[in-house]
């Protein structure tokens, strides 16, 4: 009996710790409210969906990017083959959110990215900045999609 118990608190923990797609409308008081999606990791790093003026953003926040057009390489985890794109985001002002969005409106790489279980985007800023790996879990990401749209 205590070794059942003991391995459902351990599942449940487990299953705690797995990143999933959080989808909320949000009123700031004095715009329109706007619906937005994202995934978050324990290392403070966001992936984010987000309807802006009718069109589908996807960007990642949460890091330093000393790069304002950073190369950026996503790899898709589709059927357990790994599928990868290569692009050149671009940064806000604060250098803190690297922006992928044009890619989403391409086919492929739309349906890779609702169809894929894990997420991995390498963010390579000059030097003597760091190259950066973020790896997002993607469960949810299609209904993530559909509240947005």
């Amino acid at each position: 009996m205590k070794r059942t118990i003991f391995t459902i608190a351990t599942l449940l923990v487990a299953n705690l710790s797995i990143a999933q797609w959080t989808n909320k409308s949000v009123d700031n008081g004095f715009d329109e409210a706007y619906k937005i999606c994202h995934t978050r990791k324990d290392n403070g790093s966001i992936l984010k969906l987000e309807n802006v003026y009718g069109s589908t953003a996807l960007y990642l926040q949460g890091g330093y990017f000393c790069d304002k057009v950073p190369h950026v390489e996503l790899s898709f985890l589709v059927n357990n083959k790994w599928v990868k794109y290569s692009i050149i985001g671009f940064t806000n002002d604060e250098n803190d959110c690297v922006f992928l969005s044009d890619f989403l409106q391409e086919s492929e790489f739309f349906m890779n990215f609702l169809n894929c279980t894990s997420l991995r985007i390498r963010i390579n800023d000059e030097y003597p900045c760091v190259t950066e790996i973020y790896e997002f879990n993607m469960s949810g990401s299609t209904s993530a999609f559909n509240f947005i749209k």
